[in-house]
């Protein structure tokens, strides 16, 4: 289609979940009714990494760029505009930002945005001043509902708990699909290999990722082209006496070299809360255990 306009969103989108989905639904829909192409405009870095507030922790992502690209290039837009997130661009009033690149760059017939989004320097990018702009600059503003469940509001922050909780299930219910981590697969001190069941140990690609919970999951993971179940283990070893946070990915029936590569673990399942043993037997026997269980929760078709 030539460039002939635009249905525009804008927004930070991390984790890509099913309040975003409806709302990149609706751009398509308006696109195709006006005959313009469909655009969604989004940050990198996150902008709260960029502009942290003094006092409040440190915020995890959801999605990398690259995961985030990855999700939203199988939604069906025409475009996909990544804006570099500054300290001088978060200055940038949203109206100055509407004119020059929403409308004057972009060409944007209508915009479509959450319910209570706001976006710019001290998020004045709000319903009331899209409508007011639309009126005179000619284009149209539709709002989205939130998308409610039972425990409230689908957002980024509440996946975000749900993934420190260790609730994958409920966390991949809210996203649409299993959440994943992608990274390389570093050398490690070999010591699952040592005890029969070798570990691929993945460092992820970004530090800002979010890594669930400590604990046993029942995951796939894709190495190359190839989709493998298996167990991942996250935590610090404390049968080691800790060595820091580690992720450790037994793959079944896998025997590739594959150190130095990027592959990507898919959390399923929570199976068990990390725990130290007073022995290797009884480590390997719970090593055992807790690959039978993964292997039986693939075998149930994803059923605990």
């Amino acid at each position: 289609m030539p460039y002939n306009g635009a249905v525009v969103t804008v927004g930070t989108f991390d984790g890509v979940h099913k309040g975003h989905q409806k709302i990149i639904e609706k751009v398509l829909e308006q696109s195709r009714l006006l005959g313009v192409n469909s655009v969604l405009v989004t940050f990198e870095p996150h902008p709260k990494l960029v502009v942290q507030e003094q006092g409040r922790s440190q915020i995890y992502l959801l999605t990398t760029i690259k995961e985030k690209i990855t999700v939203l290039d199988a939604a069906g837009l025409d475009c996909l505009v990544v804006s570099e997130f500054t300290k001088t661009f978060a200055k940038t009033p949203a109206e100055e930002f509407v004119r020059d690149t929403l409308v004057g760059k972009l060409k944007m017939k209508s915009i479509i945005i959450g319910h209570d989004h706001a976006f710019g320097r001290d998020r004045q990018g709000n319903l009331q001043l899209l409508q007011r702009l639309g009126a005179e600059l000619d284009f149209q503003v539709h709002t989205v509902m939130p998308i409610k469940s039972n425990s409230g509001i689908i957002s980024s922050t509440r996946i975000r708990h749900l993934l420190a909780d260790g609730n994958i299930e409920m966390a991949n219910t809210y996203l649409g699909r299993p959440y994943s981590v992608c990274g390389k697969v570093v050398k490690g001190k070999e010591r699952g290999r040592q005890l029969g069941y070798p570990t691929a140990n993945v460092l992820p690609d970004e530090p800002s990722k979010l890594v669930p919970k400590v604990g046993i999951y029942a995951t796939t993971v894709s190495v190359g082209d190839q989709i493998y179940t298996s167990v991942t283990y996250i935590g610090k070893r404390p049968t080691f006496r800790g060595e820091g946070k580690v992720i450790e990915v037994h793959v079944h029936d896998f025997d590739k070299e594959i150190y130095e590569q990027e592959i990507t673990v898919y959390f399923h399942t929570f199976l068990l809360e990390d725990r130290r043993f007073n022995s290797k037997t009884e480590l390997v026997k719970a090593i055992k255990k807790d690959k039978n269980n993964a292997i039986k929760y693939f075998d149930n078709g994803g059923i605990s």
